[in-house]
């Protein structure tokens, strides 16, 4: 390789990332590359906020433009890289030819629908990823590198520095285009509003301890800054003894869509859950039209009982939850003999079997907090992508065809 090597980041729109890119090498390796970006569908304009992190980091952004790969044909760069999936998805210019090519995954700052100080933390970080990457290249003299040693070292380069993540292997049997990598700007948090859970108890005696229970855990949840709302299942028919339109069945279908994050606690009866309990899951359908009610939102399970400590009730929860496509949280709990845990006020009595009720609770609230803004992403699946995709291609056949 040359002493001196010419570097083009390519990105899409040529906006964002490769502009940064560009900016970052040239102000690193003045005398070591030369940098240029460009994209194969350029916006024609950077980023305002690139050019104004890029000066903030008191890096110079003269001459930085968005414009298309096609204006550097004449250049022959020695290494092309993807700074994009949607970039490095896409077929290369023959004018390439042996350059080396790589990609370097970087989310998009520009992105993130996030606060100011949000957004300014993704564009710092983004320059601070690039300028490890590229302090890491000078330590190396590329001058006595091959193209596939150097093609090996720009690659071990393409994951993070600080996890060391290995350059993506051969995937013969995976459609690309439905195959996608973990998009962090997709995991940043936004709602500010305090966190809604649906409680859900399985009895319906006068003195119900699984009622008692959930009532214990709403109040806990309140303390914890949650809106809580509690299901009474009185009233509510057996699955296919009424059609849903009743109202208790559209009371808890619209629980079931407002909430982000739920409780259910049932009684262990003859070693399982009690059939008021499985009358509710059950009136809940996995899809409503278009509407998914209870998918990616968290689950905490509890169970009460008369004898002895078992998990037989949790057990069966848990298998509901995830037949329900929930994300249903590590810890739970099960009350022995609940009719010696609670006070002549129905309030539980302090106990490790409150402690633990209280932990259940805190987990619940953390998993609610870091999951509810990417429930829908969280839960995207390939499967479905691949077969929403093929289906399209099926109706657009079918339309040419008439």
């Amino acid at each position: 390789m040359l002493l001196y090597m010419k570097i083009l980041f390519i990105c899409t729109h040529n906006r964002c990332r490769s502009i940064l890119a560009e900016a970052v090498t040239n102000h690193l390796a003045p005398n070591r590359f030369e940098a240029r970006s460009a994209g194969s569908q350029p916006a024609g304009v950077v980023h305002p906020l690139t050019l104004n992190y890029l000066q903030e980091a008191e890096i110079a952004t003269d001459g930085l433009r968005s414009e298309s790969w096609d204006r550097h044909q004449q250049w022959a760069p020695d290494v092309v890289i993807t700074v994009c999936d949607s970039a490095a998805e896409e077929p290369c210019p023959v004018w390439f030819g042996d350059a080396v090519k790589v990609h370097w995954g970087l989310a998009d700052p520009s992105a993130l629908a996030g606060s100011d100080e949000d957004i300014a933390n993704a564009f710092r970080q983004t320059i601070q990823q690039l300028s490890t990457r590229i302090n890491s290249l000078l330590k190396h003299d590329l001058a006595n590198f091959s193209a596939e040693e150097c093609r090996k070292l720009f690659s071990d380069l393409s994951g993070d520095p600080m996890t060391n993540t290995p350059a993506k292997p051969e995937l013969p049997n995976v459609v690309a285009a439905h195959f996608q990598q973990p998009d962090h700007q997709q995991l940043q948090t936004r709602a500010t509003h305090p966190p809604r859970i649906l409680l859900l108890y399985g009895s319906l005696r006068k003195r119900a301890f699984s009622r008692l229970v959930i009532e214990e855990s709403a109040r806990l949840l309140a303390s914890l800054g949650c809106e809580t709302r509690i299901f009474n299942p009185s009233g509510l028919p057996l699955p296919d003894d009424e059609d849903d339109s009743h109202p208790k069945v559209q009371e808890l279908r619209d629980l079931m869509t407002w909430s982000e994050g739920q409780v259910w606690c049932s009684p262990e009866r003859h070693g399982s859950i009690t059939g008021i309990m499985k009358a509710q899951i059950d009136w809940v359908p996995l899809s409503i039209g278009a509407v998914r009610p209870t998918q990616g939102k968290t689950l905490a399970v509890m169970q009460v009982e008369g004898g002895s400590q078992s998990f037989n009730a949790v057990n069966q929860l848990r298998v509901l939850g995830r037949w329900m496509r929930m994300i249903t949280i590590p810890n739970q709990s099960s009350v022995a003999k609940a009719f010696l845990e609670f006070d002549d006020n129905d309030r539980m009595k302090p106990s490790g079997f409150y402690d633990r009720i209280v932990d259940v609770m805190e987990e619940l609230v953390k998993f609610t907090l870091l999951t509810r803004d990417r429930a829908d992403y969280l839960v995207d699946r390939y499967s479905e992508r691949k077969e929403s995709g093929e289906q399209l291609i099926e109706r657009n056949n079918a339309s040419r065809a008439d």
